[in-house]
């Protein structure tokens, strides 16, 4: 890598791991927040389920604003309506304006994400500095997950929680001062005129989306299952019918016709959809009656697992095997660990717990960390921002369809009326059960991925020889 390049990589990685501040904090933010404001139940998940859908709103309107105003000049914008949102938050009387301010911060982050992703694509180009530069990029997520919920819970110890909002407002700063020091603006923009296009698919991906985030509750409220069916179904109906020539719908997706590129997205869908480490620590905290924060601590041997998966597994598998290959063997080896939940009983030992988690997480990072650089790497120079924002969106997508299903069978199993102490024997074998049937999906689920990928392997291998023999 050139020293330009090393900079933009260090800049961009400093930059989403500051975004990521109040997705690793929220969890810990939202009780003490609740309790100050009087929320109900009914309005904290609501809470809860705002950035997800805010983030989902933007996707990818946000993959086009990088080429049309420059990738610096966006990401400062952003971190400016980062800083908006937190202080937002900061000020909050009631609900409705946390939930204002935690939109406004959501849309800013996956901004920033997913034009940095765009601008590290073209920082780096295709070859031995894009791998090593997108490895180190895959470290920023579960770095952010291990060092931040723990530094906002000790935070939360010692203050009252309007100091996390102001600590986002210091982070906020700090992304804008990333953003001069490290990357360098440019004057020249692509323009074409989709956006309207991305952010009403953009709205129906939020919808679904929401509604499936619904369906896991416990006692799921029909109407925004609904609701979010019907304004999803009806938008992407238009968009596929009367609106299709009005909204260029064709040139739209033009980014991603590809096979190849359909396949490593959906492969990136799938992966995220088996991120099992969240069900993981709520088992933790059931089996062992572990607070969210002692989870949180027993869980770091899994996150420092996902942080060595994404740097050096992907890397030294990209270098050895190419990013197809590399990526199939990895989304084998990781499906046939997702059977190792088979073993899960409510007596099991804790370490035993920690140690499938760690696993699969040192082989799901590795592989998804594979999976985003073979995307990207198969994007055009001037489909670099869609193509972020695609990758987004199934990554976004997978992790709701794994909420939606995996976290349904996880939470179906449990009732929790007077702690976790006061659960039963009963539910516990329940949870330990809901684990195992997880996992045997979890298999099946990546192993639709490494089929995918097996096709396109030889499918690709037909033609070259086809093109050899000519």
């Amino acid at each position: 890598m050139t020293s330009e390049q090393r900079r933009i990589t260090l800049g961009v990685s400093l930059i989403v791991g500051l975004s990521l501040l109040m997705a690793t904090g929220l969890t810990f933010l939202i009780e003490p927040m609740a309790l100050d404001l009087r929320l109900s139940d009914e309005i904290v998940e609501d809470m809860l389920a705002v950035p997800s859908v805010a983030a989902l709103v933007v996707v990818f309107s946000a993959g086009q604003w990088g080429d049309w105003f420059g990738h610096r000049r966006v990401i400062a914008w952003s971190a400016s309506a980062f800083i908006v949102g937190a202080c937002v938050i900061a000020v909050a009387g009631g609900a409705v304006v946390v939930q204002a301010g935690l939109a406004i911060c959501a849309a800013a982050a996956v901004t920033m994400q997913i034009v940095g992703v765009g601008l590290l694509r073209e920082a780096t180009g295709k070859g031995q500095a894009q791998t090593s530069a997108f490895t180190t990029y895959g470290m920023v997520f579960p770095l952010a997950f291990l060092l931040l919920p723990i530094g906002t819970a000790r935070v939360l110890e010692i203050s009252d929680w309007r100091l996390v909002p102001q600590i986002w407002i210091v982070g906020g700063l700090l992304i804008l001062a990333c953003a001069f020091f490290f990357l360098r603006g440019r004057t020249n923009s692509i323009r074409n005129s989709n956006w309207v296009t991305a952010l009403l698919l953009g709205i129906a991906l939020a919808a679904l989306a929401r509604a499936l985030a619904e369906v896991s509750h416990a006692a799921a409220d029909p109407a925004p299952v609904f609701g979010g069916l019907v304004v999803g179904g009806v938008i992407v109906l238009l968009c596929a019918t009367v609106l299709r020539t009005r909204l260029q719908i064709r040139e739209f997706f033009q980014a991603i016709s590809d096979r190849t590129l359909w396949v490593l997205l959906v492969c990136v869908a799938l992966v995220s959809l088996v991120g099992l480490i969240t069900f993981v620590s709520i088992a933790l905290e059931f089996f062992y009656e572990m607070s969210s924060y002692e989870a949180a601590i027993a869980i770091i041997p899994a996150q420092i697992g996902a942080v060595l998966g994404a740097k050096f597994l992907a890397s030294w598998f990209i270098n050895k095997f190419g990013g197809i290959r590399a990526a199939r063997i990895l989304l084998l080896a990781l499906a046939f660990s997702m059977l190792s939940l088979i073993t899960v009983h409510a007596t099991t030992s804790v370490w035993v717990m920690i140690s499938i988690a760690a696993v699969f997480s040192f082989l799901g990072m590795g592989a998804l960390t594979v999976l985003n650089t073979e995307v990207m790497r198969q994007s055009s120079e001037s489909d670099v921002g869609s193509i972020s924002a695609f990758r987004t969106a199934a990554s976004s997508v997978g992790a709701a369809l794994g909420v939606g299903i995996l976290g349904t069978i996880v939470m179906s199993s449990v009732r929790v009326d007077d702690g976790v102490s006061a659960v039963s024997s009963d539910q516990l074998d329940a949870l330990a059960a809901s684990l195992r049937i997880d996992g045997v999906l979890s298999f099946f689920i990546v192993m639709l991925g490494f089929v995918g990928l097996t096709a396109i392997m030889r499918r690709n291998q037909v033609r070259f020889s086809e093109i050899h023999s000519a």
